[in-house]
């Protein structure tokens, strides 16, 4: 990539952050009309450095759409919908969920994913805009043709069902890798964290899984790219826009619960792409592989 690719791609990506950051201030304003109520900043948080914060760090959450956005098929509203709703559901509804079990101060659940709705629909559209598809001409119908051929609905049905819940386990493995760093914190209560009681626990983790799995389901039917740049990127997208609200913008949390919980979600988030790569997408055969069009399969790149 030239510099001056790069500067317009930086310039972009600065945009599409700014057009986020004002969307969370017309969704707080929207939910605020209909009577929700926001949650009260965290333990040694402050509103004008959280704002500021939200700010500067905005173009990393559309960096993480941005990484999808070009090799994704199908038409504008298409593309900004699937991005859209990729931002929302990983960046706001899961991170809700997970506040509402590890945090004393969680209480503004249905607040803020309202107010992120407005600002995952108008960054996905506009990273959908500035950064169109590497590969024109595919629609989304055809990509999903392409997706679900070759395989029976029993075979569909088990991947798809090992994919809504394979965020469980992942989870749970890493989190006890990362419990001896960070425990003293939650049996502690300190910066507003609890530990969260076991039952609960499972009954929220599994509610993410699933909305994980439909969320990144999208991603993988109009994948235009090849598999292992789909398990990167997706591998990225997933970490940014997961450890951006509970992490990045963290400001006031040590690095001490900072650090491990950065790499905690980072391979967490990897973990669970290779899983959806594997279980959710196929090889093309050897006489497809070869071609950009295939009269079966539609048009496909080699992996």
């Amino acid at each position: 990539m030239d510099i001056r690719r790069l500067i317009v791609n930086l310039g972009k990506l600065l945009v599409c952050g700014i057009v986020f950051f004002v969307g969370t201030q017309i969704g707080g304003a929207a939910a605020s009309l209909v009577g929700l109520q926001a949650a009260p900043m965290a333990p040694g948080a402050n509103r004008n450095l959280s704002l500021l914060h939200s700010l500067l760090l905005s173009p990393l959450l559309a960096f993480a759409l941005a990484c999808l956005a070009r090799d994704l098929a199908g038409s504008f509203v298409a593309r900004a919908s699937i991005l859209s709703f990729l931002a929302w559901i990983a960046y706001a509804v899961c991170d809700q969920l997970e506040g509402l079990l590890v945090s004393t101060y969680s209480t503004g659940f249905w607040f803020a994913v309202v107010e992120s709705l407005v600002a995952s629909l108008l960054c996905g559209g506009a990273v959908a805009w500035l950064f169109p598809p590497a590969q024109g001409g595919r629609s989304l119908g055809a990509a999903s043709r392409a997706f679900f051929s070759g395989r029976r609905a029993g075979a569909w049905l088990w991947r798809i069902a090992v994919a809504a819940v394979a965020f469980v386990p992942i989870y749970f493995i890493i989190g006890l890798l990362v419990l001896p760093f960070v425990r003293h914190a939650y049996e502690q209560n300190l910066y507003g964290l609890q530990e969260p009681a076991v039952d609960r626990l499972l009954a929220i983790l599994l509610v993410r899984s699933v909305l994980f799995a439909t969320a990144c389901l999208p991603v993988l039917i109009a994948w235009q790219g090849t598999k292992r740049s789909l398990f990167f990127r997706l591998g990225v997208a997933l970490f940014l826009l997961v450890a951006w609200p509970s992490i990045f913008t963290a400001y006031w949390l040590p690095w001490s619960l900072r650090v491990p919980h950065t790499l905690e979600i980072l391979a967490d988030e990897f973990i669970y792409s290779g899983v959806l790569v594997a279980l959710l997408t196929k090889k093309a055969s050897a006489g497809c592989a070869k071609l950009m069009i295939c009269p079966r399969h539609g048009m496909i790149e080699p992996t």
